[in-house]
């Protein structure tokens, strides 16, 4: 995690807006509280149990999940992630996975908001389509083992999370 800490102005408190949908993306977003936590952070979040208990007390806007191949509601969701972006004004987008990121990313790139791209540890063989598409139009990519250096070249390696 030494990258994130080494971000500018650290006295400086980010909007920070995290965007995920349950599961394993949920977990790795819950891997940076340590940095997150220093900053004002608000969720883009896909309704579901453990979203809804992990991130009760949270700034949290709710979304639907998108099928990343599905051209149509990509189109809703980015001009869902629009309306948040214009309402939320973040400093910066992280984002761990699935395809509700990939509007979210799109709108951050139109916006000139930089964005983060985590890369799942459940990446093995070749990435998903949402991590190709937001991988491209991240600011940075965040890895957490060196062995993920092989299919994203250039990224940082962050460490295990959890």
């Amino acid at each position: 995690m030494s990258y994130l800490s080494s971000l500018p102005a650290p006295d400086r408190r980010y909007r920070i807006l995290l965007v995920t949908s349950s599961g394993g993306v949920l977990l790795d977003l819950l891997g940076l509280c340590a940095w997150w936590s220093r900053h004002e952070p608000v969720w883009a979040a896909v309704p579901a149990a453990d979203t809804e208990t992990v991130l009760a007390g949270q700034r949290v806007h709710w979304v639907r999940e998108q099928v990343a191949a599905r051209p149509l509601g990509l189109v809703a969701a980015t001009w869902t992630a629009w309306r948040i972006l214009s309402h939320e004004r973040p400093d910066l987008l992280v984002s761990a996975g699935s395809g509700v990121a990939i509007g979210f990313f799109l709108a951050a790139k139109v916006r000139g908001v930089p964005a983060l791209w985590l890369e799942t540890l459940n990446l093995v063989m070749a990435p998903g389509l949402a991590s190709r598409v937001c991988s491209r139009l991240a600011a940075r990519v965040l890895v957490q083992r060196p062995e993920q250096l092989r299919l994203r070249p250039g990224a940082v390696v962050l460490g295990d999370l959890y």
